[in-house]
């Protein structure tokens, strides 16, 4: 949908920048490079950290390859320890790994986590009150033998503690986006992180043992290169990045020489901070309260978008506030969304704040976010609404 969205805005030829207040991994921000300078905005910090490596800030000036020499001596350092204090349960793991399906799962059954352990749950305060190596813990705690190998989450704590060591500052989210990016290649789940895979088949256990084989370093250095930056410096200098809720950002009347506004909100009952609390955890790197399998954090954000009894007001109040600001919104929303399901639509709300509202639709492809019962994707119509003051 990125080119029908950028399409749409170009034709509007927008007087001011244009902000993206759902704007996730950054597709439609990365389409407008030569439309329009964009504010992006999420309620996932993770994302932001992206954002702000790839659409903002100067040309960089280091290459990957001195990012990784100059952070490899304290990775190694943190590494080392993180070896020694786990040696007996890289050991149980090594022997897993080589084992059977069942020697797997029961490896993974019996390890422990902040969501399972209270001695865990003691380490994990400890770590996030001390400083140094020290407090560099907490994938370990929280998310090995899981969604990472004990292994791999030990070599996540040792490159955040290098990362967090280095004086590059204008480095700093190019860099820890590469590192989560790095994690995300690694991650033993199905497209997302709301659980984790367990070797419950033959297939199942041979995509975890081929998966927990590989260097989480390694991909980190990969990750270097794949998070580039977009656009001129030029445009990415007029660019800006916000975090929070999107309802709060167009109500605070802070935004500034905007031409357009474009929102693509959720459109099911789920909340989508469940599928990423895994990231937000790792770059938020704050030891939160974790529960159940999947190790949630407790403050996960949720959105009236995703609500029935919510999404209804939240559109009113998205469609009223940008309405204020005298400015076109252009909105993606499917056929199959939760607001159909309240029984109203995109137009009839936006009809009430907007003198002119255009329909257009698209067939698109959705993730079904897992496909634990079917497809990974299936097919839906996507409608992009134009709407004029």
């Amino acid at each position: 949908m990125a080119d029908h969205v950028r399409d749409a805005i170009a034709q509007l030829e927008p007087d001011g920048r244009v902000v993206d207040l759902f704007s996730g991994m950054g597709s439609v921000a990365e389409s407008l490079t030569e439309t329009a300078s964009v504010v992006t905005n999420d309620a996932m910090s993770f994302t932001a950290a992206l954002s702000r490596a790839r659409f903002t800030g100067q040309d960089r000036q280091s290459s990957s390859t001195e990012v990784v020499e100059r952070l490899l001596p304290k990775y190694e350092a943190r590494l080392q320890e993180l070896e020694q204090a786990y040696a007996s349960e890289l050991k149980s793991e090594a022997i897993a790994l080589d084992g059977s399906r069942t020697d797997l799962l029961s490896y993974m059954d019996k390890a422990q986590h902040v969501g399972n352990s209270a001695a865990r749950r003691r380490a994990a305060r400890t770590a996030a009150e001390s400083s140094g190596f020290a407090h560099y813990e907490l994938a370990t705690l929280y998310f090995s033998a899981g969604y990472l190998s004990l292994r791999q989450a030990i070599e996540l704590d040792a490159a955040r503690a290098a990362i967090d060591s280095d004086d590059r500052l204008d480095e700093r989210d190019w860099i820890v986006a590469a590192w989560i990016a790095g994690a995300s290649v690694l991650v033993n789940a199905p497209g997302h992180t709301a659980q984790y895979l367990r070797p419950n088949s033959g297939s199942a256990h041979t995509r975890i043992v081929r998966t927990w084989s590989r260097s989480l370093w390694d991909e980190f250095a990969n990750s270097l290169d794949a998070v580039s930056q977009v656009g001129s410096e030029s445009w990415r200098c007029r660019n800006t990045v916000y975090v929070g809720d999107a309802l709060d950002l167009v109500s605070a009347g802070e935004l500034r020489d905007i031409g357009t506004v474009y929102a693509d909100p959720p459109y099911t009952k789920d909340q989508y901070s469940r599928y990423y609390h895994m990231y937000e955890t790792l770059y938020r790197y704050d030891f939160p309260d974790s529960s159940g399998a999947g190790r949630n954090r407790s403050d996960r954000f949720t959105t009236g978008f995703s609500l029935k009894t919510a999404v209804v007001a939240s559109f009113h109040d998205l469609c009223r506030n940008v309405a204020r600001m005298r400015v076109p919104l252009v909105i993606s929303y499917p056929s199959s969304g939760l607001l159909g399901d309240a029984g109203m639509s995109v137009a009839e709300i936006a009809g009430q704040y907007f003198g002119d509202v255009e329909t257009y639709s698209y067939e698109a492809n959705h993730s079904t976010m897992g496909a634990s019962t079917g497809a990974s994707k299936k097919s839906a119509t996507e409608n992009l609404y134009v709407c004029l003051v």
